[in-house]
């Protein structure tokens, strides 16, 4: 599949240069071309920031000839990268110029795939929030079955998440209560040898189970691998017996104490970042950025670092000095 992909895309290059060899390909590409070969690289998980920022620049030379399908394309293809053109006011500016009136005309999973994708890149706008949370735009997906609509009501949990933690004057609606309740496919999922590990380590590092959680399935759409309350002296608390904002059914009823900090532990595996990379795809900057948000502290686990780790000793002296460079960096603000 991969090498399908690249060999289409230098196809297309190699026909736009046989086509004008004094010009530079991109720049003769047809708008198709572009939106076929951002998409393609896209799937591979690979960004050239030379060739992507030819992509952005080719679109907004061509603006008065795109269509909304390619120009989709084009977005989408930017927000699985994170990509973020230099010319990015003029190119969101676009964007939303041409999704305008239009947005509702679309078919309703790829409305909600573009406001995902402004999320992701920061560039949502409030009536963009507002006509995919709609209740009567929204019901669509709740409860549905099928794996592609599975997958939209995630991408709402993201864009609802969005507008609570991200756009303070948002003004509503949002999902009801009952459907931001991580269903339980929201754990169902084949555990992989870091994630058993860092379990593992966890529960040892912790002593007691009241002292942190592990697979917490928030109201967000995303799940932390784990959450630990440390009080100001920087020792555990009893974690289920505090308010816990984040999650959607209430636990406890105290109040964390002043001082206090919540931590989310992160872990992210090799499929979660952009090909030969350490920049995570924007899917995981969102669920980052959210988490950040909710008001925790983050302590990222990525695989290239654990897999440095030998011994039981060395994976629990890791997590415990990421514990403290986290507080530490937060007291330092």
């Amino acid at each position: 599949m991969a090498a399908h992909l690249v060999k289409r895309c230098t196809c297309l290059l190699r026909e736009a240069a046989r086509q004008a060899p004094a010009m530079a390909p991109v720049g003769r590409l047809r708008l198709a071309w572009v939106a076929h070969c951002a998409k393609s690289f896209a799937l591979l998980k690979w960004l050239s920031l030379p060739l992507f920022e030819a992509f952005a620049q080719h679109v907004l030379n061509r603006a008065q000839d795109i269509t909304l399908p390619h120009l989709c394309s084009v977005l989408l293809a930017f927000a699985r990268l994170n990509f973020h053109p230099d010319q990015e006011d003029q190119f969101f500016s676009l964007v939303h110029e041409k999704l305008g009136s239009e947005l509702p005309g679309l078919e309703p999973a790829l409305q909600v795939d573009l406001v995902w994708a402004l999320c992701v890149l920061q560039q949502a706008r409030e009536a963009e929030l507002q006509a995919v949370l709609h209740p009567e735009f929204h019901i669509q997906f709740l409860g549905g079955k099928s794996q592609k609509d599975q997958n939209t009501f995630q991408k709402l949990l993201h864009i609802n998440a969005t507008a609570l933690l991200e756009y303070p004057e948002y003004s509503g609606p949002l999902l009801p209560a009952s459907a931001v309740a991580p269903g339980p496919s929201a754990l169902d999922r084949k555990v992989t040898p870091l994630q058993k590990e860092l379990q593992e380590t966890l529960k040892g590092l912790l002593g007691s189970a009241d002292k942190g959680s592990l697979e917490v399935a928030t109201q967000y759409g995303w799940v932390l691998d784990a959450e630990v309350l440390l009080d100001s002296d920087g020792e555990f608390l009893p974690v289920r017996d505090f308010v816990a904002p984040h999650l959607a059914q209430p636990t406890g009823s105290q109040s964390p104490p002043p001082g206090s900090k919540r931590l989310a532990f992160l872990r992210w595996e090799f499929p979660n970042f952009n090909s030969r990379s350490k920049d995570l795809l924007g899917r995981f900057v969102l669920a980052r950025r959210h988490i950040v948000a909710a008001g925790f502290l983050i302590v990222d686990v990525p695989f290239y670092e654990w897999l440095e780790l030998k011994s039981e000793w060395q994976k629990g002296a890791y997590l415990k000095d990421k514990m403290r460079k986290a507080v530490a960096e937060e007291l330092a603000k």
